[in-house]
């Protein structure tokens, strides 16, 4: 005879305890009673969240009135207060974007001019010698000098998030893995993989990063498809200390090679971007020679110095020969879904962006009167 199913009753649900869909519960906890988030992983922020370069982005990349220039120019700002208030671990370091001739400098001036239209402040665009005075290390003819950019511990900000959400009465339920999904009797029921429980709620947040469009085709919704785009990161052996965050002018897939300064002063160097067919977080030494050449553009360093250090994978949504695409926050009332909220596609600068996610979610969500 099978046991009976436990049947478990919350306000919202949450797919995903990455740093976004923390920010979300975080946020929308003010407003609802019981709010439960599923992870399927044993903590929070165990792909996407974690594996990256850990800037605090400024806005400068991205088309004006995109979701990402929105939110990531908000969350800059966000971010930084929550460092403060949380005694999260940050350093506001600022970046040069470095070009090498009169052709780079035109697509410096370009990148200037977006980013103001953007709303970031205080972008220069600087000689070799002012560059300098920046970073010492620097090689360039010129550099766009971006003030706003900082690094931040990734690992503090969620366990600061997911202690504000616990303090709300947030559930946050590890090991968990949503096995199905439907919507019936204006409630979204879920079963969980290997538990005999359903829960149900009015409200879901699909946040499951690389497996979002997954969640999603669960109601059949299909319109949504994630492209595994893997990224390499390479650690460097020497002492070298720099001042500043570096990186080349953007590239087809990302935003290029750069330096990445570590909280402790460690430098590593990445991510280049190439696209995968599956989730593999293995690194070995066959870009080495590729990532001294990016790099030696930008500084002198020694090839031996380089080391394969960590991997990730950001859940594209858009493959390789598409054109790219902002980030989809959907409520998909019109597919017959209300208040299920997609979010697809949370790559760069989702990390930056978190926190003005996590508002602008909770502002699309219809509440009980």
């Amino acid at each position: 005879m099978t046991k009976k199913s436990d049947i478990f009753e919350f306000d919202a649900v949450i797919i995903g305890a990455g740093v976004v869909g923390l920010a979300i519960a975080n946020e929308i906890a003010d407003n609802l009673d019981s709010v439960l988030v599923i992870e399927k992983e044993s903590d929070f922020g165990q792909h996407v969240s974690s594996r990256h370069s850990g800037v605090i982005h400024s806005g400068i990349y991205y088309d004006q009135n995109s979701l990402k220039a929105e939110l990531c120019v908000e969350g800059n700002k966000l971010l930084y207060e929550f460092c403060e208030v949380n005694a999260v671990d940050y350093l506001n370091c600022g970046k040069l974007v470095v070009g090498h001739n009169d052709e780079d400098l035109i697509k410096l001036k370009e990148l200037k001019n977006k980013g103001t239209a953007n709303g970031v402040r205080d972008l220069e665009i600087l000689n070799s010698e002012e560059s300098k005075k920046k970073e010492p290390l620097v090689k360039c003819q010129n550099a766009l000098w971006v003030p706003s950019t900082g690094i931040v511990d990734s690992h503090g900000l969620m366990q600061a998030l997911e202690s504000n959400c616990q303090s709300k009465g947030v559930i946050i339920q590890y090991n968990s893995e949503v096995e199905s999904l439907k919507y019936k009797s204006e409630k979204y029921w879920m079963r969980l993989k290997s538990e005999n429980i359903i829960i149900n709620s009015k409200y879901l947040v699909n946040s499951a990063g690389l497996w979002c469009d997954s969640v999603a085709n669960m109601l059949g919704i299909n319109n949504y498809k994630i492209h595994y785009c893997k990224g390499d990161y390479y650690g460097y052996k020497s002492k070298d200390q720099y001042n500043c965050l570096i990186y080349p002018l953007p590239e087809k897939y990302g935003l290029g090679v750069h330096s990445v300064i570590q909280l402790d002063g460690s430098v590593s160097f990445g991510p280049n971007a190439y696209y995968v067919d599956e989730l593999d977080y293995s690194i070995d030494s066959k870009f080495q020679d590729d990532f001294f050449d990016s790099i030696n553009k930008y500084l002198d360093i020694n090839k031996d110095d380089l080391y394969p250090d960590y991997t990730g994978i950001r859940p594209k949504p858009f493959g390789p020969s598409d054109e790219s695409k902002d980030f989809v926050l959907q409520n998909e009332a019109e597919k017959g879904f209300p208040n299920m909220i997609n979010l697809i596609g949370i790559e760069s600068p989702g990390l930056t962006c978190s926190l003005a996610i996590g508002k602008y979610i909770k502002k699309m969500i219809n509440y009980p009167e």
